[in-house]
C-alpha cells in the first residue's frame, strides 16, 4: 500500500486570505484587540506556531487556555470567512484525486499545518474531503518536522508502514519538502504557492511540477 500525504493551501486549493480574515476577526471579537498585528509569515507553518505567535504579537499571554480559546473561535469563524472570501481548487486536483481514488493500493491522506478542524472545513467547502482517508494537522506541533514524525508514527502503528515505505509527500513550500525528507519519503513539489521550481528543488524535492494539470505525468510518478 502506497501512502500519499497532501498539503492543502497552495497545493490543492487557494482561499483568498480567508485564514487571515478569520484570525483577525477572532483577535478583535474574542480577545478585544482593536487593531490586530498580523505581521507574521503564514506559508509552510503549523497553526500551532502561527496562533501562538499571533497571541504574543498582540500582547496576549500564549497560555494553553488562550490557545484553546483561539483554536475554538477560529474554527467557528472560518466557515463564514470561506463564504465571504471564496477561493478555488487548483488545476488538475479533482481529476487527479478522482483517479487515485479508484486505486485500492493507494491511500490518500492530508498532512497540513492547518488545524485538523479547519482543514476539514476547507476541504469540505471545496468538496475535496471525501477523497481523503484521514487528516494530520498542525494542532500540536510548532515544528513541521515534528508533525511529519508524528504522522509517520501513526501510520506505522495503525497500518504497519515503515519509514519511507511507499510514502510520498506533495506540497508547495520548502517546509513541505523538509517534512517529507524528515521521514524518508519521496517528495513532490508544486509551484502553485509562493515558491518556484528552483527553490523547491534546492529544498530537496525529488520531482517538481508547475501545477497538477498534467494529470497523466503526475499520476504516473505518484503511482510508480
Amino acid at each position: 500500500m502506497k501512502t500519499l500525504l497532501f498539503d492543502i493551501d497552495g497545493t490543492l486549493l487557494v482561499t483568498n486570505d480567508t485564514g487571515t480574515r478569520a484570525l483577525k476577526a477572532v483577535l478583535m471579537g474574542d480577545f478585544g484587540v482593536k487593531h490586530p498585528n498580523m505581521e507574521v509569515k503564514f506559508g509552510g507553518r503549523t497553526d500551532r506556531a502561527l496562533l501562538q505567535e499571533l497571541l504574543l504579537l498582540n500582547r496576549i499571554d500564549a497560555t494553553h487556555a488562550n490557545y484553546v480559546k483561539f483554536t475554538a473561535a477560529y474554527s467557528a469563524v472560518l466557515p463564514r470567512a470561506l463564504g465571504e472570501c471564496g477561493g478555488l481548487v487548483l488545476p488538475g486536483v479533482t481529476e487527479l484525486l478522482t483517479r487515485l481514488g479508484k486505486r485500492d493500493d493507494i491511500r490518500c491522506l492530508v498532512m497540513t499545518g492547518n488545524l485538523k478542524a479547519t482543514a476539514r472545513e476547507k476541504l469540505g467547502y471545496f468538496r475535496l474531503l471525501d477523497y481523503f482517508d484521514d487528516i494530520f494537522g498542525g494542532d500540536f506541533d510548532a515544528d513541521r518536522r515534528h508533525l511529519a514524525r508524528r504522522t509517520a508514527l501513526f501510520l506505522r502503528g495503525i497500518h504497519g508502514d515503515q519509514e519511507g515505505d511507499g510514502t510520498v509527500v506533495i506540497g508547495d513550500t520548502p517546509a513541505d519538502i523538509v517534512c517529507g525528507l524528515e521521514i524518508n519519503a519521496s517528495v513532490m513539489g508544486v509551484c502553485t504557492g509562493n515558491f518556484d521550481r528552483e527553490t523547491l528543488e534546492q529544498a530537496g524535492a525529488h520531482f517538481v511540477q508547475q501545477d497538477l494539470s498534467d494529470v497523466d505525468t503526475v499520476y504516473d510518478w505518484l503511482t510508480q
